[in-house]
């Protein structure tokens, strides 16, 4: 008997599983796009796809741009360590590269070409490496002449990327990764992520305050009402609905693919189970997922949160700005760290 073909995926879990690869290689630049798709794979459906199914290259490097377009430190950070690899797998033939890589626009995906010279370092090139490395970023290793155009402006060798790597807070160890974003950092990305929501216009019927960041800033509002000591509680109520600008069809997925490596695992999971909390509060969870929450040790601040959520929906109230509720979260981490 014929085997019966596999149902293919709709765009929609193409698009989920292309983001939440791109967010594992954000957050993990180390990981290369087969392992990070199957991680996807496993995370959100379990099991396996046939590679068919599985979003391609393309469409990863797509949302990964998307991910870290605003994150411009971040990135050059993650360029300069996979350069550094590679051009110490050359350092005989005096590797090369752009000055202008310092300050232009860092785009995931990008061809970025590292100049070689030197007779030993041409036959390394056509012998020991394939022409092209590809992690993150698709890095080419060119061998060029003394007379080339790459040796007659501003170019950077492995000492002086060292330096600016230590400048940006990246370890010079080739085995080094910058996983972590520094406070001031990790708080204008989350700007980035919420201005959008601006406009992104939310149902009449159950939200009649308008946008999604007017929402999200009164949630914020009336969390400050209640945990005003709260850091984590904070940004759950602030980034609650970010993933709207990102993928409205699955927001709370997409949001925390974007920010999961930025905030802390409690605020990740009342980010996470907030709609859980709403059901419950309505009386429409099942039986066994409400004995899940109600087991959760955030059981209270997840209904706390639900009830902020439905708060935040009124027409004419005032509220702070982003950056105003960003310092706001940031000067309480502040207080209550130290």
């Amino acid at each position: 008997m014929p085997k019966k073909p596999e149902k293919m995926l709709g765009k929609n879990w193409r698009e989920k599983l292309a983001l939440r690869a791109a967010g594992l290689m954000c957050s993990s630049p180390g990981m290369g796009y087969e392992k990070a798709r199957q991680e996807a794979v496993r995370v959100l459906r379990g099991g396996q796809l046939p590679a068919a199914q599985l979003p391609t290259k393309k469409e990863i490097r797509e949302k990964i741009h998307l991910l870290s377009k605003n994150q411009q430190t971040l990135l050059r950070r993650f360029l300069f360590e996979e350069l550094l690899v590679a051009m110490q797998c050359f350092a005989d033939g005096d590797p090369q590269v752009d000055a202008e890589w310092l300050t232009a626009e860092i785009v995931p995906g990008t061809k970025y070409v590292i100049q070689i010279r030197g007779p030993s370092a041409e036959r390394k090139v056509e012998e020991a490496l394939p022409p092209e490395i590809e992690g993150m970023f698709l890095l080419a290793v060119r061998y060029a002449k003394e007379s080339d155009a790459i040796f007659c402006k501003p170019h950077l060798g492995i000492a002086e990327l060292k330096s600016e790597m230590e400048r940006l807070g990246v370890p010079s160890e080739t085995g080094g990764t910058a996983r972590t974003v520094a406070s001031e950092d990790r708080f204008k990305y989350f700007a980035t992520l919420l201005w959008p929501l601006e406009s992104i216009m939310l149902s009449s019927l159950r939200h009649p305050e308008g946008d999604a960041l007017y929402h999200s800033l009164q949630v914020f509002q009336c969390a400050l009402e209640f945990r005003a000591y709260d850091e984590e509680f904070l940004l759950a109520a602030l980034l609650h609905d970010v993933g709207k600008g990102i993928d409205p069809e699955d927001h709370v997925v997409a949001g925390l693919t974007a920010i999961e490596s930025h905030i802390s695992q409690r605020t990740a999971s009342l980010i996470e189970l907030h709609h859980e909390a709403h059901r419950y509060r309505e009386g429409t969870l099942g039986m066994r997922a409400r004995r899940r929450l109600e087991a959760n040790p955030d059981f209270e601040d997840l209904l706390l949160l639900a009830e902020c959520d439905q708060r935040g929906r009124e027409c004419g109230v005032m509220v702070p700005d982003v950056e105003q509720a960003l310092e706001q979260i940031r000067d309480i981490g502040e207080i209550f760290s130290g």
